[in-house]
C-alpha cells in the first residue's frame, strides 16, 4: 500500500476513533515507527490532525471541545458507558460534588435515592434537581462552559466537606489533570482535599489535549475511570501514586 493510500484509510480510521498512537497505525497498516511517523506529520501539517502525546487526534474534535454544548455531542456512547460504571461508586454516600463536565453529567441523570447533589455546573444542577436534592454555588459565570468560579466560590466550598466528587479533565497529563482555567483549576485541588473520596472520570480523547493549569494531582484521586488503558508512562503515574485504576476496555501491553 502507498503512502497516499495508506493516508487516506487513515483519515477514515481516525474520523472513527477520533485519536491513534503510534502502535495502533503500527498494527493497523503493519509500518514501522519511524512510517507512522511521517504519516502522523503529513496529516498534522494538512490540518486534518493535531499532534498528541505518542500519536495524533482528529483537529475536529479539539475544535469543538472548547464549549460545553458542543462536547456535549462528542462521544456520547463512551460517557453514557462512564456514567454507569461510575454510578456504582455512590454506595451510601450522601453529600457528593458533580464537577462542570459533559461526563460527570452523564452521572447526574443517574442518580436516585436520598443524596445531596452539589456542582458549580448549571446544567448538573439542572439535572439534578429533577432527581435528588441539589445545591449550587455563586461566583463568576462563564458562559461559554456553564460554570461558577472565583474568588466567592471559594470561601463557600471551605464550609463543606464532601463524601464524594466526581471530577472531570480537560487534559491528562503525566503529573495529573490539566484545566484552561486558572480558577477553575484551583476549584478542582480545593474541592478534593474537601473530600472524603475522589473519583475521576474522562475518556481517551482528552490524552494530548490542551490545559495549561493543573487541578489535580494522581495522588489527590482515589479512582481514576476511563474507557481504555492509559499510555503507559501516564499509567505508571497513576498507580504510583497509589491511584486505582477502573478501565472498561481492558488491553493488552
Amino acid at each position: 500500500m502507498g503512502q497516499f493510500e495508506r493516508i487516506e484509510n487513515i483519515k477514515i480510521l481516525l474520523e472513527q476513533k477520533h485519536s491513534l498512537t503510534y502502535h495502533d497505525l503500527m498494527e493497523a497498516f503493519d509500518i514501522s515507527r519511524d512510517t507512522a511517523r511521517r504519516d502522523i506529520i503529513k496529516l498534522v501539517n494538512s490540518g486534518f490532525a493535531v499532534r498528541t502525546h505518542g500519536g495524533m487526534m482528529l483537529k475536529a474534535i479539539e475544535a469543538v471541545n472548547t464549549h460545553y454544548d458542543e462536547r456535549a455531542k462528542v462521544n456520547i456512547a463512551v460517557k453514557k458507558q462512564l456514567a454507569k460504571c461510575a454510578i456504582d461508586y455512590i454506595k451510601d454516600r450522601r453529600i457528593i460534588y458533580f464537577d462542570a463536565s459533559t461526563t460527570i453529567n452523564e452521572i447526574c441523570h443517574l442518580v436516585s435515592g436520598d443524596i445531596h447533589g452539589y456542582s458549580v455546573s448549571i446544567p448538573n444542577l439542572e439535572t439534578l434537581s429533577t432527581r435528588c436534592e441539589a445545591y449550587g454555588f455563586g461566583g463568576h459565570y462563564e458562559a461559554s462552559e456553564r460554570y461558577m468560579y472565583g474568588t466567592e466560590l471559594f470561601a463557600q466550598l471551605e464550609a463543606i466537606y464532601f463524601d464524594l466528587a466526581f471530577m472531570g479533565a480537560a487534559s491528562v497529563r503525566e503529573d495529573g489533570l490539566y484545566f484552561h482555567n486558572k480558577d477553575n483549576a484551583y476549584t478542582k485541588h480545593l474541592i478534593a482535599s474537601r473530600s472524603a473520596f475522589v473519583v475521576a472520570v474522562y475518556d481517551d480523547s482528552k490524552y494530548g489535549k490542551n490545559g495549561h493549569f493543573k487541578g489535580l494531582g494522581f495522588d489527590e484521586i482515589d479512582v481514576v475511570i476511563t474507557n481504555k488503558r492509559p499510555p503507559e508512562k501516564i499509567e505508571k503515574q497513576i498507580l504510583e501514586a497509589g491511584c486505582a485504576l477502573d478501565v472498561l476496555q481492558e488491553e493488552k501491553r
